[in-house]
């Protein structure tokens, strides 16, 4: 670790065009850094050779702390080249298990968004609450990519073997000092999640407004080969399909059918229902969409998470999905809608609170806090686990 003090309001952020274009969290967050004097440079994605070359004279003019964040992997290897020669970097994660890992071992700090990339190096967390799908169908999210990952999916178990042998050697190579690993979740503002005045008008007693795939290979050694092209958020997809049989009988619900909506109809629709599909996926994840269900103050129906959030007990009715039949779901369901009022009467009495917790400027403060020591503070964590002694591995 280097002994000078970090300063992000000093930073060179440098963020993806992609992910702020495409994602209101990711918005909220870059356009925060601007009024606190931090520099934000904004790459146009991997084949942005005039921006490259603009950043790698900007860097070789400063010698300030970068910090690299809402990047696409194929992002941060075109950045590779710069970091390598100049490091004095950082880096943020959202899905940690894609990104190159040449990034994790060579950062100065290391930003997760998903506590469980933190719990997972600190031996106090496993990676998946079950077995990922044996194959992969991709007539459930149809497209190019989800073709490759039908057709790679055998593949990917074939060499899981041989590849986490090779990871086990690959995670030595990673510097796992607690103080490298910090906790910054996602920011939400008031302007993009609205609350209608008056008696909601409820069109839907479920419903799904987001993904039901996720598949990706896993490029960090800390996480299992074999989840590579597995749909990891099946959970998701078969409580999705589980309610929608129930259409009429005697339920409404509403599917996206894996498409993503525009903000707008994303949050009318979050609003009409009673209840929303949300997970954590097999690696049981705090989302963004956790917050913005909850600040809606609709509350949600599926599995919690372990480790973040611990408001989120107040705002979910609990049900496994992967232990239970059609059969067994229905009076669950029947349960949930009695339950409905008390859980959305807690969701709006939470609204302030997280809109506070994670208004933008506040998570950057806790972020700054975290790099000179200090803990992350109550309302974001069930347990600090950098503040309980490590197993040993």
């Amino acid at each position: 670790m280097s002994g000078k003090r970090i300063v992000l309001n000093e930073c060179i952020w440098v963020y993806g065009d992609a992910i702020y274009q495409g994602t209101r969290n990711a918005r909220a967050e870059i356009d925060a850094l601007q009024p606190r004097g931090a520099t934000v440079f904004c790459l146009k994605g991997p084949d942005d050779t005039d921006g490259i070359g603009q950043l790698r004279w900007r860097l070789r003019q400063s010698d300030a702390h970068v910090i690299l964040t809402r990047l696409h992997p194929s992002e941060l290897m075109a950045l590779k080249p710069i970091l390598a020669e100049r490091k004095n970097f950082s880096v943020v994660y959202d899905d940690w298990w894609i990104m190159p890992h040449w990034f994790t071992r060579e950062a100065e700090y290391v930003v997760f968004r998903k506590y469980n990339g933190i719990a997972i190096r600190l031996g106090k967390g496993r990676w998946s609450n079950g077995p990922p799908p044996l194959l992969f169908n991709p007539f459930n999210s149809i497209s190019k990519y989800s073709f490759m990952a039908a057709a790679l999916r055998p593949l990917a178990l074939a060499v899981s073997p041989f590849v986490n042998a090779v990871n086990h050697f690959r995670r030595q190579t990673e510097n796992t000092d607690p103080s490298r690993y910090l906790y910054f979740p996602y920011a939400v503002v008031p302007g993009d999640l609205p609350l209608k005045a008056g008696p909601v008008e409820y069109k839907y007693d479920f419903a799904n407004t987001g993904g039901v795939t996720g598949i990706w290979i896993m490029r960090d050694p800390f996480a299992p080969f074999e989840h590579s092209f597995a749909n990891l958020y099946c959970d998701r997809l078969r409580l999705t399909r589980m309610i929608e049989s129930f259409q009429g009988q005697p339920f409404t619900f509403y599917h996206n059918q894996g498409r993503y909506n525009p903000w707008n109809v994303y949050v009318e629709i979050t609003s009409q229902s009673r209840y929303v599909v949300s997970t954590g996926g097999l690696q049981d994840t705090l989302g963004p969409k956790h917050l913005e269900y909850a600040c809606l103050g609709t509350p949600m129906i599926g599995r919690g998470v372990p480790f973040e959030a611990p408001w989120l007990d107040d705002c979910l009715f609990p049900l496994d999905i992967m232990r239970l039949t059609s059969a067994g779901l229905k009076p669950l369901l029947h349960e949930a809608l009695e339950r409905h009022a008390v859980l959305r009467e807690n969701c709006l009495n939470w609204r302030e609170r997280l809109l506070k917790l994670h208004d933008p400027n506040t998570l950057l403060d806790m972020l700054q806090a975290q790099m000179v020591g200090q803990p992350v503070p109550p309302g974001y964590l069930k347990v600090d686990l950098k503040a309980t002694p490590t197993q040993p591995k």
